[in-house]
């Protein structure tokens, strides 16, 4: 199995490991219907509940954090992609015009980037921001993030970005998937950067309340000294961290991306009859996705069996599946050619051995079903076995 990441459309692709499972491969006798079971590995946000403009707070860093040489353990989030260190002051404090950096609007705090998202009159929100600690100790970080937030006026354009604190090294991250433009608004106007106070902070050059647009962007901010940081930009590689409601499964067929679109699920049921594989992708914000794959091996059904075989494995009719609980509510029926059942069984490992409550049943041409239970749907394969005397 390989897991790759994907990010938008930038055709970005970057091997790396584990923010969705596809599960371990499978091996299972033609056309027997199995269960795919996808698993996201990353976090799921704590959602935050805010109104447009308003600073809200405070939220628990979850270690302490050194920015321009203080020391804090709680945070505030300004909707318009602003993450503070000033508490209580700026709690419940409503700014969205024109803020450059260095600035007193917004002391102590990161702005990543700071621009007029959502609209008024809205009521409180909380399908958009979040925030999660990852990792342990003593190497957590806290990610604050923006997941497709709407901008002022260009409500079809959404911006997508985190903030991320570095427990340690005292690190900031900055992670944009994207800040799309919004001319209708301050000109497209944004400020990207760390704030301290009216004296002292660090910008993007470029991006002091200045027009930009950004695509998959990663940047990291370092200590250099109590009044400066250096900064530089890094691989894009954004946290595996996402709100609850905004996580979108798609699987794919033989290869990926181009294969086979075959749903759009957590989970999906296959019956292959050759060898293939199969890959899982889920969508974060903005079309940040990762990947995984799992081969389903496929060996032939037996289209013949002898009881008296001299090789264990051909005296009797049966599936094969690995792990055996793959066919999930598995049954397989034995029919004569009038129709009569002679066999049945819901376990893989037990195959017919041409028998009929003990009685020996004739040579000839048996039709075998399989029927396969996974969830709500109820799944039929059918052939045809000699029982060779």
């Amino acid at each position: 199995m390989r897991t790759v990441f994907i990010a938008g459309f930038l055709l970005i692709s970057i091997i790396i490991s584990g923010q969705v499972d596809a599960g371990d491969d499978i091996t299972v006798s033609a056309g027997i219907p199995v269960k795919l079971s996808g698993q996201y590995k990353g976090y799921f946000g704590v959602p935050v509940t805010a109104q447009d403009d308003y600073f809200v707070g405070p939220f628990p860093i979850g270690f302490e954090f050194e920015y321009f040489g203080n020391t804090y353990t709680e945070f505030a989030i300004g909707p318009n992609g602003l993450l503070s260190f000033d508490i209580p002051a700026i709690l419940g404090l409503s700014y969205w015009k024109q803020a450059l950096i260095p600035n007193s609007i917004f002391p102590e705090t990161i702005m990543g980037p700071y621009q007029d998202l959502f609209s008024r009159p809205t009521q409180p929100h909380s399908g958009y921001i979040y925030y999660q600690v990852t990792g342990t100790a003593p190497a957590r970080k806290l990610v604050a993030g923006w997941c497709e937030a709407p901008m002022y006026n260009c409500p079809d354009k959404l911006a997508s970005f985190q903030i991320v604190l570095e427990e340690g090294t005292h690190h900031v991250y900055n992670h944009i998937t994207i800040k799309p433009d919004c001319f209708a608004n301050y000109s497209n106007n944004a400020t990207q950067g760390l704030n301290k106070d009216k004296n002292t902070g660090v910008v993007i050059p470029g991006r002091n309340w200045e027009s930009f647009t950004v695509e998959a962007e990663s940047r990291v901010f370092r200590p250099a000294g109590p009044d400066n940081y250096e900064t530089e930009l890094i691989p894009f590689a954004p946290e595996p961290v996402v709100p609850k409601d905004n996580l979108s499964w798609n699987w794919f067929e033989g290869s990926y991306p181009g294969g086979k679109h075959l749903g759009s699920s957590e989970r999906l049921v296959v019956s292959p009859l050759e060898t293939t594989t199969y890959f899982a992708e889920i969508t974060l914000c903005s079309g940040v996705k990762y990947t995984d794959d799992i081969t389903v091996f496929v060996l032939p059904l037996p289209n013949a069996f002898h009881p008296e075989s001299e090789i264990e494995k051909n005296r009797t009719f049966r599936v094969y599946a690995h792990p055996p609980e793959k066919p999930e509510a598995f049954s397989m029926q034995i029919f004569n050619r009038w129709g009569q059942k002679v066999f049945e069984t819901n376990r893989t490992d037990m195959g017919w051995d041409g028998t009929n409550n003990g009685n020996i049943c004739p040579s000839g041409v048996y039709v075998w079903v399989i029927l396969v239970q996974s969830g709500e749907e109820k799944l039929t394969h059918k052939g045809y076995v000699t029982l060779i005397r």
